[in-house]
């Protein structure tokens, strides 16, 4: 058997998120954003989405899945790595399309409104008097006053652990633990320790680094800045880059923003995002890009479990850099003054 019918079954991405929301198996958003069947992302109180159709390709901005038709098919009826087995499949669930009999829809299309703010207060504060019945969050490398601090949590029915993004626990992510794929869910976006970037002596304990702050990707990556004595903002994605960028257009800070994105294509990709879109803000904000900031690991929390010690050094070394920088160009500038 060919596969003459290739073309023409990409052509019915769409037609395939219709028939997956009839039955009950993803949620729509309207303008062609749906919750991620990969990653689960997408607010179900606030109706917000990343995963796009975009014609015959889907992708989804929170955790980077993408593909077509037969990709999605793949994924959603568990099937094996046989791509002969992805286009019969596709070709048996899409054949009355292909034939013209294109059903009906028994409901209209219903994109909903946005709902009231949230409050998730009771629900996280329950989560953290039980996160002693995880170790999800002390094999990650956090302590006991990083978990109290940011009160960190654990569900044991839903098996997920919780964390909020800031202290009035309007919104939290919370990670399903187990082999599921859909691992990560929202409820709403917001920055991560959004304090930091505003608030001084926030972290002074070990290296005396109010002037700084270090943007990271993920909640965790933030909070293992925090372990050492660092403040750090956590975005929540490589596609967080130009929320950030509004944010300081909105309330600006005198912070100096340390990027430190995940060293891999997409983080040194969403850096150069950032750099660009803050040039074209007009934004006056002093940031700092350090080469190697990871050495030979993904992200701020792998450099953590993998080498504490290592991973204090290493930024204890950098801050000391910046500090020293910082001083040299005051004395150059005070020079200058004097000469003037």
């Amino acid at each position: 058997m060919g596969f003459e019918h290739k073309e023409e079954l990409k052509e019915l991405l769409p037609d395939y998120l219709d028939l997956l929301e009839e039955q009950g198996k993803i949620e729509s958003r309207g303008e062609g954003y749906y919750v991620c069947p990969f990653c689960n992302s997408g607010d179900k109180k606030n109706y917000t989405a990343a995963f796009h159709v975009d014609g015959i390709r889907y992708n989804c901005f929170a955790c980077s899945e993408h593909g077509d038709i037969f990709d999605l098919v793949a994924h959603m009826e568990n099937l094996p790595s046989d791509w002969k087995k992805h286009y019969n499949r596709t070709l048996k669930i899409m054949r009355p399309y292909l034939d013209g009999n294109k059903p009906t829809k028994s409901r209209e299309e219903h994109i909903p409104e946005f709902t009231a703010i949230v409050d998730y207060t009771d629900y996280l504060h329950k989560c953290h008097d039980n996160v002693s019945q995880t170790d999800y969050f002390t094999d990650r490398g956090l302590r006991q006053k990083t978990i109290d601090k940011f009160k960190l949590g654990y569900d044991s029915e839903k098996n997920l652990v919780t964390i909020p993004y800031n202290p009035d626990c309007m919104g939290y992510v919370e990670r399903v633990l187990g082999d599921g794929n859909s691992k990560y869910y929202k409820h709403g976006n917001e920055f991560f320790n959004v304090k930091a970037l505003y608030e001084t002596g926030i972290n002074e304990s070990l290296f005396g680094d109010s002037d700084y702050v270090f943007i990271t990707e993920g909640q965790i990556d933030a909070m293992s800045f925090e372990e050492i004595g660092l403040s750090a903002v956590g975005i929540g994605g490589v596609n967080e880059v130009s929320k950030l960028v509004q944010k300081l257009k909105e309330k600006p800070t005198n912070k100096v923003l340390v990027l430190a994105l995940d060293n891999d294509k997409a983080g040194k990709r969403a850096t150069g995002k950032f750099i660009e879109e803050l040039a074209e803000a007009e934004l006056d904000q002093e940031y700092i890009v350090i080469s190697n900031i990871y050495e030979k690991f993904k992200d701020a929390n792998e450099f953590l479990v993998a080498d504490r010690e290592g991973f204090t050094t290493k930024m204890k070394v950098i801050i000391n850099r910046m500090e020293n920088k910082c001083n040299e160009f005051m004395q150059e500038l005070q020079a200058f003054d004097s000469y003037s």
